[in-house]
């Protein structure tokens, strides 16, 4: 047995076949998270492929060699479990949250979703219309277009411009070879994180899969080409106008430090203190004035070509106002902000993190995050002290440096009239 490393409760092995397993013994709960992680999504793609792990993830559902179309469903839920799958541009994961007492069998049917499926032509056949209603169904609503061309908007070349879901001509166009060549390069052991959070032993985990997940033949992983989005010299802006919305919707973004780098955890403290909840700034000076309807700031938590944004909605004739407002209390936060208020701000991101972490579920999903994603387990195992070790200074240098001093890109959508 290799095990790699521990720390606390935190075991961590690397399978014969290249596949890496990470077991939280958590004696605090009854319920045991089961993931199964994957180093691949849309950004991974070439254009024929736009939409295939998106397209995989139905397809994974759709019956393995063990358990025929319908019958994982049914298994997990009438073991009182959840099951679903989340795919990304940077990754794809399936889990399972059980009952102790169950859990075996869930990481059974993982691994048989995931490194057994049929992906049978009739099955792709039947799938292809399904999500095609998708993709649909997402363009009739305005802020997912809003969100699409925000990006578009951002990536000239990057491959991060494309929708997770692919195009209409794409989908159109897979076959079982397609998906089959797809998913052999990137759904395998060598590609692959499995995390388990709950009260179970880490060696039995250990012996369960190498009985499962162990016996599949690990691959060199075939390396995208992604290419780097080039250094933007100028502001962007494109004004959207759609009859379906009433209110403005106005997306604004700069290009800042990727997940997992050191001024990252400097973007999340700015982040909390300008619009994370009731207490930010842009909340108290924007919203609680009656300037806009909703505003808010966030990050795409991306390990390359990562975006702070902010996303507001106001009436269409106080644009200017809002976006004035806007950069001025940003450029006043860089003049006022006190180490007080830095550190009420660094509080609420870490109590915030105790009580996500405290569901073993959301446990699961940071360590898979952190893994496939950042690409270090670093990452989850001292986020806490990287946050604390944030000064003032330093959220003052991600504003100026980052936002202030650099270009932005921004989407307007506005009713039309």
């Amino acid at each position: 047995m290799a095990t790699l490393a521990f720390a606390g409760s935190l075991s961590v092995y690397k399978l014969p076949n290249g596949a890496k397993l990470v077991v939280n013994r958590r004696e605090d709960s009854q319920a045991v998270a089961i993931h199964v992680w994957f180093k691949v999504g849309s950004l991974y793609e070439d254009y024929h492929q736009k939409g295939m792990a998106h397209f995989l993830e139905h397809m994974l559902f759709n019956g393995s060699e063990k358990y025929p179309y319908g019958e994982i469903d049914l298994i997990v839920e009438s073991l009182g479990g959840n099951i679903n799958a989340g795919t990304s541009k940077d990754y794809t994961f399936y889990h399972i949250t059980i009952a102790k007492p169950y859990w075996e069998t869930a990481f059974d049917v993982l691994y048989q979703l995931t490194q057994k499926p049929l992906l049978l032509e009739e099955m792709i056949q039947k799938e292809k219309p399904i999500v095609i209603e998708e993709l649909r169904r997402g363009k009739d609503n305005p802020t997912n277009l809003l969100w699409e061309e925000f990006e578009k908007v951002i990536y000239k070349v990057s491959p991060y411009r494309h929708p997770i879901i692919g195009y209409e001509e794409t989908i159109q166009s897979f076959n079982r070879d397609m998906l089959l060549e797809f998913y052999r390069n990137f759904y395998q052991p060598q590609n692959m994180y499995l995390v388990v959070v709950g009260d179970v032993d880490p060696k039995e985990v250990y012996e369960k899969a190498l009985e499962t997940f162990g016996k599949e033949e690990g691959r060199p992983v075939k390396k995208p080409q992604i290419l780097p989005e080039p250094e933007q010299l100028e502001n962007r802006s494109k004004v959207l106008k759609d009859s379906r919305v009433e209110k403005a919707y106005w997306l604004i973004g700069w290009r800042v430090p990727p997940i997992g780098s050191k001024e990252y955890y400097a973007l999340v403290v700015l982040d909390q203190i300008l619009g994370n909840g009731k207490t930010s700034l842009f909340y108290r000076e924007l919203r609680e004035k009656g300037v806009v309807y909703s505003i808010s700031t966030g990050d795409f938590a991306r390990p390359r070509d990562n975006i702070f944004f902010v996303y507001a909605t106001f009436d269409p004739d106080r644009f200017k106002e809002v976006k004035d407002k806007t950069f001025k209390l940003m450029q006043s936060l860089r003049e006022s902000i006190e180490d007080e208020e830095v550190q009420k701000a660094k509080e609420r991101i870490i109590n915030s993190e105790v009580f996500a972490l405290e569901k073993v579920e959301n446990d699961a999903y940071y360590i898979g995050y952190s893994l496939s994603v950042v690409g270090l387990l670093d990452y989850y195992k001292y986020f806490e002290n990287n946050i604390r070790s944030v000064r003032r200074e330093d959220v003052i240098r991600v504003l100026d440096e980052y936002i202030l001093k650099k270009p932005y890109n921004e989407v307007l959508m506005l009713p039309e009239r």
